[in-house]
């Protein structure tokens, strides 16, 4: 049986953090052995990768360039017999790749889950060093910015797009009238929310601004916001500035996303710059017609005028006008939420996600090292 090392920062709230939970929990058991290494002290969901029965190892590891752990990872990694490591994101590589050399793993993969990490020029070194064999990304954008960046090497370059288990989000009328309910929000009226965390790049002020041209034309409309982040302060009092404090409901990080996707009528994704949003993919599942910015990954995600509407980054009133237009026409946004679910089934499933993960732990393990391909 090969053993799985996944090495991430912490397991907090996310889309990194979702993405290994599910790989974690679809990875065939029958095949392979998973362990999930933190850098620090584990982060928030740790617990529950526990509770899964997943073999979790908190790292501890001290503020800046931390020399000791390099040795005290090593000594896991052959205490776990360890075939391959991956690696989530760029200080999990630092210290996976090179802990995964010195420990002799069958091969290193790093997955590089955001633009911004996809464009790190470190990540060459690291190549031509040979302490990483093959590189994912998680949209063929990424791809593409780092092959501008020069961030990487032309070899062993793959793009898997990350994948939702779509089962968990089928929600029922019933269901959809009982987290309503449960928000304070009236049956009837017009919902639209974002789940994200509160950074810059969400752009959540720009949500903020179209849903204020929103409510002028539909008045009993609702706002909502989940997840939490350094800018809830800023948001808030952009909430109280523009002068919806009862319109808008900001419920922080929320356990259970999938029950308050169910009272959205149109799902928004604000972003100036993005990856592939786990978030987005989950709104598509869950059947609602979203509204995203044109940036990134969510053009290979969402299909303009099909599975919802793609307007440009930073324009409240193009991203004001789609809303409205979903709401307008409610029959349209139905089956453009429909098609929506399709796609996400026949393409953003975590089945196909975690096959392609698992074609590459095979090809490292049986080569004993990463070749060009």
């Amino acid at each position: 049986m090969m053993t799985v090392a996944h090495i991430v920062q912490d397991l907090d709230v996310g889309g990194l953090e979702r993405v290994v939970m599910s790989l974690l929990d679809a990875t065939d058991p029958a095949r392979y052995r998973t362990v999930l290494y933190t850098l620090g002290e584990g982060g928030d969901l740790a617990g529950e990768v526990e509770r899964r029965g997943h073999a979790v190892r908190r790292l501890a590891k001290r503020s800046g360039l931390d020399y000791v752990l390099f040795p005290r990872l090593v000594r896991c990694l052959r205490a776990d017999a360890v075939d391959v490591v991956h690696a989530h994101n760029y200080s999990a590589l630092v210290y996976g790749s090179i802990a995964g050399r010195i420990a002799g793993v069958g091969g290193v993969i790093y997955t590089a889950h955001g633009a911004k990490t996809a464009s790190r020029r470190a990540t060459r070194r690291y190549q031509r060093l040979g302490l990483v064999d093959d590189v994912v990304f998680v949209s063929g954008d990424a791809l593409r910015v780092a092959l501008a960046a020069g961030a990487v090497e032309k070899r062993n370059l793959h793009t898997i797009e990350n994948g939702v288990r779509l089962e968990e989000y089928a929600r029922s009328n019933s269901q959809r009238l009982a987290a309503r309910q449960s928000l304070g929000i009236d049956a009837a009226a017009p919902v639209v929310g974002i789940v994200a965390r509160l950074t810059r790049a969400k752009d959540h002020v720009n949500l903020l601004d179209a849903f204020a041209r929103v409510r002028e034309r539909h008045p009993a409309a609702r706002c909502v916001i989940v997840g939490d982040g350094e800018l809830r302060g800023a948001i808030t009092d952009h909430v109280q500035a523009l002068g919806l404090g009862k319109e808008v409901l900001m419920l922080g990080r929320r356990d259970d996303v999938a029950d308050v996707l169910s009272a959205f009528d149109v799902y928004v994704l604000s972003s100036y710059t993005e990856g592939l949003a786990v978030t987005l993919l989950e709104a598509m599942a869950a059947g609602l017609p979203v509204v995203a910015t044109d940036v990134g990954g969510n053009p290979e995600v969402v299909v303009d005028g099909v599975t919802g509407r793609l307007v440009p980054a930073r324009d409240a009133a193009a991203l004001a006008d789609a809303i409205m237009g979903m709401l307008a026409d409610r029959e349209r946004a139905r089956a453009m939420g429909e098609a929506g679910r399709i796609r996400c089934q026949e393409r953003f499933g975590v089945n196909t996600m975690t096959r392609r993960y698992q074609k590459l732990y095979d090809r490292l393990a049986a080569d004993g090292r990463g070749r060009d391909t």
